[in-house]
């Protein structure tokens, strides 16, 4: 296979220079020159980074999460409030990312920056962050726009939501997953050309509903925001419950994180696609939000349940459009996240087996001749299905959310952590950019809160899931990530005889 050689800029090279190699880089003591083994082509510029970051982010939640954020806190004013928070939150954490990334220009996000801050135990932290990564969050978030790509479906076809049809939306979210994992595996600049253009789609649709929004609004008076602080809640619970949908909407802005190595000048470009992609997709968030309420009154948003943006265009637009054709296209921007977190999912899969924190590196860590990570994209799509499947029926979305972000949350203070405790021990390294001391003290205050607070029982427990029942099943697995990180790194010495891959299907 023939490698791709394009120039970086001279503080690309400076700051690659300075990860050397061996055990400096935190995974295997080899490095990757020792290991040898073909490398991803950098297909990646600042407008299809861009993309993969706007196409992460705008997915199921901004269609689905308002009438659960709504019916969590309780009043149109405090849920447009947390919108603009979740904005805020979201560009501290960006900016920690950017620091990070751009100091530690490798592929694998997190699991690459808690090595090198926390190198004792060893490997500890970043095996336990891949493990949570490749079998809780990523799956369950891939899996919750999948089933909500089947809601959109649905209503697509039979015009107005449906009920009772879980297992329908469920095979159809599992088609949806088996797609985007062909698609990345065996068409790679394909599937990437159609990422793009999902995303754009995605984007026009948001577009469209502010501008029905605003243009009903205008036309008629606006719905929703009469007395806009009425019954808003004072519980903390509350206040989590509808912040993990929040930000499992805002997710996605440290995509390119895990994929550096397939960026072009990955420095230069990494701030300005990350930052970029998340001002424009808050802008749209806050927006389409007003724009529902413009339409619709507080009761029938939270009556929407999963599927608000359909019950919007069917009560604007009418029966035809509104209830037949826009539905569609939600179900087409849905489908574009899960391409987009198909393939951020599987390069973190890549990345860890390669390094040896995975067993079975050859095969896992493997490119195959259709210049993807084949192995890696199998096992990310089976455990998306598993999570589809297993779930109880409607409690199905806000289980995956919150059993997926309560993790993230938990590795993004590691992270945040991590880059104060490098400020110190590796203050030589290049940083080209620069977190804010404000930026990092918010990113871990909240962290702090969405970690802690899940524990606090609600005022009125509803569902057949126990409130606990997501953060203790993230804790109880990455405590279990523990013993399997005794056996993998310290007994099978898995990051010496780690295996950067070699091509498949050859």
């Amino acid at each position: 296979m023939q490698e791709v050689d394009i120039p970086l800029t001279r503080l690309d090279d400076e700051a690659r220079s300075s990860l050397g190699s061996g055990s400096e880089l935190g995974g295997s003591e080899l490095g990757d020159a020792a290991l040898g083994g073909p490398e991803l082509e950098r297909t990646l510029g600042l407008w299809s980074g861009m993309a993969i970051v706007i196409g992460t982010m705008v997915g199921s939640a901004i269609f689905s999460a308002p009438g659960l954020v709504l019916a969590a806190v309780g009043s149109v004013g405090m849920s447009l409030a947390l919108w603009v928070v979740g904005a805020g939150v979201s560009v501290c954490g960006c900016a920690a990312y950017m620091e990070l990334g751009t100091m530690l220009p490798r592929s694998g996000g997190e699991k690459e920056y808690l090595d090198r801050a926390f190198p004792r135990p060893r490997a500890l932290l970043p095996f336990v962050f891949s493990l949570a990564s490749l079998a809780i969050s990523s799956p369950s978030g891939l899996a919750a726009d999948a089933v909500v790509t089947g809601t959109y479906v649905l209503y697509a076809a039979t015009g107005r939501p449906v009920e009772h049809a879980a297992w329908a939306q469920r095979a159809i979210g599992v088609g949806v997953a088996v797609f985007c994992a062909f698609a990345h595996a065996f068409c790679v600049r394909a599937a990437i050309r159609l990422q793009t253009a999902l995303t754009l789609a995605k984007v026009l649709v948001l577009v469209l509903i502010v501008a029905v929004g605003f243009g009903s609004g205008l036309h008629a008076g606006t719905r929703g925001f009469g007395d806009a602080f009425a019954g808003t809640s004072g519980h903390p619970r509350a206040y989590a419950s509808a912040l993990f949908k929040v930000f499992f909407a805002y997710s996605g802005y440290t995509a390119l994180n895990y994929s550096i190595d397939e960026l072009r000048s990955p420095v230069r470009t990494l701030p300005r696609a990350a930052l970029g992609g998340l001002a424009a997709t808050a802008t749209l968030y806050v927006l389409t939000n007003a724009a529902y309420f413009a339409v619709l009154d507080a009761e029938a948003v939270r009556g929407a349940g999963t599927a608000v943006a359909g019950v919007f265009f069917g009560r604007a637009l009418g029966p035809l459009f509104g209830q037949r054709v826009a539905p569609l296209l939600v179900a087409l921007a849905t489908l574009g996240n899960v391409l987009c977190g198909m393939f951020s999912a599987s390069r973190v899969v890549f990345s860890a087996a390669r390094e040896g924190y995975l067993p079975g590196g050859a095969v896992l860590g493997a490119v195959s001749r259709f210049q993807s990570p084949l192995a890696a994209l199998a096992l990310t799509c089976a455990l998306t299905v598993l999570f589809i499947v297993t779930p109880p029926a409607g409690e199905a979305y806000a289980f995956l959310v919150d059993i997926g972000g309560y993790p993230q949350w938990l590795f993004y203070a590691l992270a945040v952590a991590g880059l104060l405790v490098m400020r110190r021990t590796h203050a030589d390294l290049p940083r080209p950019f620069r977190a804010w001391h404000v930026a990092n003290a918010v990113t871990l205050a909240t962290a702090a809160f969405m970690c802690v607070v899940p524990f606090v029982p609600p005022e009125s427990p509803a569902g057949r899931i126990p409130y606990w029942a997501a953060p203790v099943a993230a804790l109880a697995f990455m405590a279990v990530s523990c013993g399997l990180w005794y056996v993998q790194v310290v007994v099978r010495r898995g990051l010496e005889r780690a295996h950067k891959g070699s091509p498949l299907f050859q």
